[in-house]
């Protein structure tokens, strides 16, 4: 090898290592970046995080209905906590209530006993009486129906109302449609 040819090479790695070196050092920014991204958007989804609620009542109060023809086969359905509240979040998106209205979010545990699974729309299950109207029974505008819930396994869920910052005697009836109802009164008020 001549001298020329060792001087060429020696030329030819060393700019392949600054190119190297270059190329690891913009990677790095990128990454460090994307991290600085990601941080952003953990903040923005702590900016997400609703206020907390104006009044919360724990219910605990448990239900069961029969699934399919079954006697035996029934899942349980329990009202575990109601909470007025004026921001949730909704499809990942916070929504806040307009002047004069709140939210009444009911906390739901629905426990499936069955060896399959299957899937039910909670609001079916719950209306609300407001000021001792029992003739205008209002329906959950917010839910994540349908909820599935897996063989022997329990599934959590919520169901809501918007109600007026106004409305009072607050009262959810519990059951099937075109059954009985079992009422269970809230004592708390927006």
């Amino acid at each position: 090898m001549t001298r020329r040819n060792v001087k060429n090479k020696l030329v030819v790695a060393t700019v392949i290592v600054v190119a190297l070196v270059g190329v690891v050092f913009a990677a790095s920014r990128l990454i460090s970046g994307g991290n600085n991204s990601s941080a952003s958007s953990n903040n923005s989804s702590s900016n997400s995080e609703t206020a907390a609620p104006r009044a919360s009542q724990d219910v605990n109060k448990t239900f069961e209905f029969p699934v399919g023809k079954n006697a035996d086969n029934k899942i349980i359905f329990t009202l575990e906590k109601a909470e007025i509240l004026d921001e949730i979040v909704v499809r990942g998106q916070k929504a806040t209530a307009v002047s004069g209205r709140t939210f009444l979010i009911v906390n739901l545990k629905v426990t499936n006993e069955l060896s399959q699974r299957i899937e039910m729309d909670t609001r079916d299950y719950v209306r609300l009486s407001v000021n001792g109207n029992d003739k205008e029974l209002l329906a959950p505008d917010i839910h994540n129906d349908p909820v599935e819930i897996q063989a022997t396994s329990t599934k959590f869920g919520r169901v809501g109302f918007p109600i007026n910052t106004t409305d009072k005697n607050l009262v959810l009836l519990v059951g099937e449609i075109g059954k009985d109802r079992e009422k269970v009164e809230l004592t708390i008020n927006p």
